[in-house]
């Protein structure tokens, strides 16, 4: 027990930092690539909602590791092997999880009419109540993701084995296994989840916007309403066309 692996241990929390510090700069590279790119405030909101999902999920990651290995009665079962597997599961089946349940939460507050729900826009200027309308539907979308991920983690016997295989290198090290466990391979993982979410929830239309009608960023918010109607209560990738065409012809 010695060696066992320890997910709140001083070593660890240095490592949790510097593991969520780095896995941003794959959202800063993201930006500096993009064509058009998005203003620093509407970029800002967009990777806030996966700062706070982010450290929403690390949580109840970490509690539901403690919790699965203390369910275990055998003495080899690590909170790290479950730590693990949370992450191997949140970054792989996960994101295709998580953009369903995206997609039916905003089709349900697009039904509600709820205005401001259209994930990656936030009016003209950008509205923070709006972010917070859209920060909360994410949360909520990861919240509905973890709680599958955790059903396969329980339903199904044969985890703890596998992470247990593929964690045995590291078994009598501990300060490798944590680091290991919780910067390398969630460094990684979470690099590519969060590249690949971020396009899941920015604005979809942008480009089309920025092409056909530069002047769109003058709007005001009850002109935007006014051109854009219900189509802000659309979410991720339903059709913008007509969006377009609207502006287009406000702004000649």
């Amino acid at each position: 027990m010695d060696n066992q692996c320890q997910l709140l241990g001083p070593f660890a929390l240095i490592v949790q930092g510097a593991m969520g510090g780095l896995a941003l700069l794959s959202l800063v590279y993201k930006r500096s690539t993009e064509s058009p790119r998005r203003p620093v405030i509407v970029w800002a909101f967009d990777v806030s909602k996966q700062v706070v999902g982010a450290g929403g999920i690390h949580v109840m990651n970490l509690f539901l590791s403690i919790l699965s290995s203390a369910k275990e009665e055998e003495a080899a079962s690590s909170p790290c092997n479950w730590y693990f597997l949370n992450i191997l599961l949140d970054t792989t089946i996960g994101v295709p999880i998580l953009w369903f349940f995206l997609s039916m939460i905003g089709k349900l507050v697009l039904h509600a009419g709820f205005v401001g729900t259209r994930s990656g826009e936030y009016g003209h200027p950008p509205n923070f109540s709006w972010f917070l309308k859209q920060a909360t539907m994410y949360f909520l979308g990861l919240i509905c993701m973890k709680i599958v991920v955790y059903i396969l983690l329980t339903v199904l016997p044969f985890w703890d084995d596998f992470a247990g295989f593929l964690l045995s290198w590291t078994r009598g090290h501990e300060k490798v296994e944590v680091s290991f466990v919780m910067l390398i391979f969630p460094l990684v993982m979470n690099m590519v989840q969060y590249y690949l979410v971020d396009s899941i929830i920015k604005s979809h239309d942008r480009k089309v916007v920025a092409a056909r009608s530069p002047s769109v960023e003058s709007i005001s918010d009850s002109e935007s309403l006014l051109v854009n109607g219900p189509s802000h209560g659309r979410f991720l990738d339903e059709p913008v066309e007509d969006d377009a065409i609207l502006v287009e012809r406000r702004t000649d």
